[in-house]
């Protein structure tokens, strides 16, 4: 293992190691403040991109995925991690390891080739429907932490696709942050999860819920207002109880406006 790749390595393990406990210090009042600087939570935004094939959308506006892609083909630099490096640390043995995030934009440029590949748009594509294909869930978005490991300097062009399982460091440690922090991963314009009479409580939805937005009541699932609408529960549902649907058409646009408003991949 090079250098590059080892230091990546070990800091991912380290982060993952001591990850909730660095979330519930964001709720004290001196040290939060201190963390959430260093984190530039201003400048992070990060939003689910729901991969449910039954997902419901109106006025024949494209697929969610069609936010990742967009900012794929738009992009002027695409980097492959050869591995997760949360997969790795935590020894995830649900998901593949070797599927890493995708970093876009001229920041790329500057990521050690020991840690990733630099590969053209259509391979980037390839490893997205790949990630997907197997059950993991885009995450999109700006992250000052990821810049800062990767020893990307251009910071403000740098985006980042996480390939999510529920090891990764944001998606299963941010519950126990308080809400200003969970409120920057914003879910997806339009989407709506909804839980129908099929539901017979079972609770496999409150257990694969990672933001731990489901609870049973009066032997129903109930969906929790801070819901990022990721998908994971349609897809746990043995009975097809939870559906995911999109009532805005605009909502692909909107998305994209969004988050080109934090971080520029041209």
């Amino acid at each position: 293992m090079g250098r590059g790749r080892r230091a990546t390595h070990l800091l991912a393990v380290d982060t993952n190691r001591h990850r909730n406990v660095l979330f519930k210090a964001l709720s004290l009042p001196v040290l939060g403040s201190v963390i959430r600087f260093v984190m530039d939570a201003k400048g992070t935004v990060f939003t689910h991109i729901p991969v449910y094939e039954g997902i419901a959308v109106d006025g024949g506006a494209a697929l969610p995925i069609t936010v990742a892609e967009h900012f794929i083909r738009e992009a002027s630099h695409h980097v492959l991690l050869d591995y997760c490096p949360c997969r790795k640390a935590l020894g995830c043995s649900e998901y593949d390891a070797n599927i890493g995030c995708i970093f876009v934009g001229e920041g790329a440029r500057e990521i050690n080739p020991e840690v990733g590949r630099h590969v053209g748009v259509e391979e980037t594509l390839d490893h997205l429907h790949r990630a997907v294909d197997a059950g993991l869930i885009p995450v999109v978005g700006k992250f000052k932490f990821d810049a800062d490991y990767l020893g990307v300097k251009d910071r403000h062009r740098l985006m980042t696709i996480c390939i999510c399982c529920p090891c990764c460091c944001l998606a299963g440690g941010v519950q126990h942050a308080p809400r200003n922090v969970r409120n920057l991963v914003v879910r997806l314009e339009g989407v709506e999860v909804r839980v129908d009479g099929d539901c017979d409580g079972c609770g496999i939805c409150v257990e694969t819920c990672i933001f731990k937005q489901m609870k049973i009541i009066d032997g129903q699932a109930v969906v929790g207002e801070e819901c990022k609408a990721c998908g994971r529960c349609a897809v746990c549902c043995p009975n097809d109880a939870i559906s995911i649907s999109v009532d805005n058409p605009e909502y692909i646009r909107q998305c994209i406006d969004r988050i080109s408003a934090y971080v520029d991949v041209k």
